[in-house]
């Protein structure tokens, strides 16, 4: 029986290595799109890279078959090794569901799942509003067939004879050495789990082996990868310490200083202000942009307005932008700080301040559940006094998914302004061109992104139409700017700056001028103070929005990006650090030591910051 305890071990160790390897090779065919310019030699390195992930990760998976056989003995006397049967098919279903998963996911997001996407367990039904019912019929027949495919191949290879003679006696000397042989087996077990005999164990950065993305995403085990950040699950902990404060402290003055000259863009420094935050509105589909022409509205309103060119997303996530936008604050990598009401409580909100500077009316609308990611505290503590959301329209506006469809919030939009007494501020988050993108509206292309970004643009375009014909157009200043960036048809990814890359559009009668374009390079989180010091408001508060129209405010856009990683853009250069790999992935256009310091010294101003709150 020892021996075949030995055989099955060696068995099993071999077919967990199998079917990483074949799931690795359903990642590469079904992602194949992110590719770009990976070579063929690239990719298959990262199946060979990729072993020491997976001989790890593989190592606790027979570790808990090895505990199994411990037990057997310690309280029988003899093995159970069709207990390693019944727990090998229950693995086979999680594993099997998990990397499946995490395969769709990739083709949407452009990463593997990690503690962000795990988040969203909470709030299940937002997962499934994200899915079209036929690809989750497809994707659970696709389960079904790949578990019973790999439970065949198990059986054959692995589970082999499981009989023993129960009629054995107890024997001492049998007992010790078959405990010794199992103990032995699992202490072996360290080698693969560790990956290395050194002092440092293995991590994620073993598998960053080359300059092309998608075959260092194709070498990482997202289950190891997954576990392996799950060890620093209280992501509030994780600390960002690059250098002494007082440096850090000088560098990040000197990229926020201004003059406090800047040129004057609008009538009266008292008009109706309308932000409409666009759900997933890239910059790769705004042909103003260089983009694709799927949005013509916009672009039309580009000739009637100030577009500001080089405008880049504080993050992925668009509880995230909602953040930057709404407060121009920055969030951290590890976590978003609206998930955490005692810390946004202190922030300086563009809504309160309004407020406070005579603005009245003030209204959020949101097609979705206001609950979504501690959305209500947030709008709330920003000093909203009106907050309409899917619960105050018919249930026949209603999505099968998200929300109620844009087409129905902008026409609320509409009579809250007209309702409203002048001078009102409106905060408007547009729902419909988030995923699965099922809108409402004749396909205009193939493509379910562009049918979405198209759909939402058809409904500004006929909400302004609206405007102009109700006199609401002359006094009013409309804010547009997207909440994050998406990787798209292009498949762009998040090391890529122009993933992160979003339009912004100030248009309407209240301005002075028209068809303006801006080219300094800035943040989401500008907006906030760009808009403030256009209506003479006080935000100097604001110590992560700056005035991208000051006259010596510094051309820069900070962002961060999933697995703790962060980006910096500047006039010919950008940079991406990983803190999890402690080293830049991307560093382009390098000039002196500072340009280095200088995303590390930000974030670390950040950190602190957000730590005290």
């Amino acid at each position: 029986m020892i021996k075949q305890y030995i055989y099955k071990v060696l068995r099993l160790f071999a077919f967990w290595m199998v079917l990483f390897t074949v799931l690795r090779s359903l990642f590469v065919l079904f992602n194949l799109s992110y590719a770009h310019e990976a070579t063929i030699g690239s990719i298959l390195q990262a199946f060979v890279v990729g072993l020491r992930l997976d001989s790890s990760f593989t190592g606790y998976l027979v570790g808990l078959a090895v505990v199994s056989q411990i037990l057997a003995l310690l309280f029988t006397g003899r093995f159970w090794l069709r207990v390693i049967d019944y727990i090998s098919y229950l693995l086979i279903a999680v594993v099997s569901i998990f990397l499946l998963s995490d395969i769709n996911l990739f083709s949407y997001w452009g990463r593997h799942i990690d503690l962000e996407a795990i988040g969203f367990l909470k709030t299940p039904d937002i997962v499934m509003a994200s899915l079209k019912w036929y690809e989750t019929v497809l994707f659970l027949l696709v389960c079904i067939i790949v578990i019973a495919g790999f439970i065949v191949v198990y059986q054959r290879l692995v589970k082999g004879d499981n009989k023993q003679k129960n009629n054995r006696p107890f024997q001492i000397k049998y007992f010790a050495v078959s405990l010794l042989i199992v103990l032995f087996t699992g202490a072996l077990l360290i080698l693969p789990i560790r990956g290395s005999l050194g002092v440092a164990p293995i991590n994620t950065g073993v598998a960053y082996f080359s300059s092309h993305r998608f075959a260092n995403q194709t070498a990482i085990n997202p289950l190891w990868n997954l576990a392996y950040s799950m060890k620093r699950m209280d992501a509030t902990k994780i600390t960002y310490h690059y250098m002494p404060d007082e440096e850090a402290d000088a560098i990040f003055k000197q990229m926020m200083e201004e003059s406090g000259q800047f040129p004057r863009l609008l009538k009266s420094d008292r008009p109706n202000v309308v932000v409409i935050l666009l759900e997933s509105f890239a910059a790769h589909v705004i042909e103003a942009l260089d983009g694709q022409p799927v949005a013509p509205h916009f672009n039309e309103l580009v000739s009637q307005g100030v577009l500001f060119t080089d405008i880049y997303a504080a993050a992925n996530r668009s509880d995230k932008g909602l953040v930057a936008a709404m407060a121009g604050y920055q969030v951290l990598p590890s976590y978003s700080i609206i998930r955490f009401p005692e810390k946004t409580n202190s922030l300086p909100y563009l809504p309160d301040k309004l407020k406070q500077a005579g603005y009245q009316e003030l209204s959020y609308l949101y097609g979705g559940d206001i609950k979504f990611k501690n959305m209500n505290s947030f709008v709330k503590q920003a000093g909203f006094e009106e907050v309409i959301s899917i619960d105050e329209f018919p249930d026949e506006f209603q999505g099968k998914k998200w929300g109620v469809h844009d087409e129905y919030v902008f026409d609320r939009l509409l009579d809250e302004m007209l309702s409203s007494q002048e001078p009102y501020f409106k905060f408007f988050f547009t729902l419909s061109s988030h995923e699965p993108f099922i809108v409402p509206m004749e396909r205009k292309y193939k493509n379910d992104y562009h049918n979405s970004i198209a759909y939402t643009d058809q409904c500004l375009g006929e909400f302004m139409n609206e405007v102009k014909q109700r006199g609401l157009w002359d006094n009013t200043l409309f804010v547009l700017i997207a909440d994050h960036g998406v990787p798209g048809p292009e498949k762009l990814s998040m090391e890529q700056q122009d993933f992160f890359h979003i339009p912004m559009l100030w248009t309407g009668g209240a301005l002075a001028v028209s068809d303006t374009t801006v080219n300094k390079i800035g943040s989401q989180t500008d907006m906030a103070k760009t808009l403030l010091s256009q209506l003479n408001i006080q935000a100097d508060d604001m110590r992560f929005s700056k005035n991208i129209l000051d006259e010596t405010s510094q051309s820069f856009a900070f962002f961060v990006m999933p697995s703790n990683g962060m980006g910096l853009v500047e006039e010919g250069k950008y940079q991406a650090f990983s803190n999890n790999l402690k080293k830049f992935i991307v560093m382009e256009g390098k000039q002196t030591a500072l340009d280095s310091l200088k995303a590390k010294a930000y974030l670390q101003v950040l950190y602190n910051d957000s730590k005290n709150r």
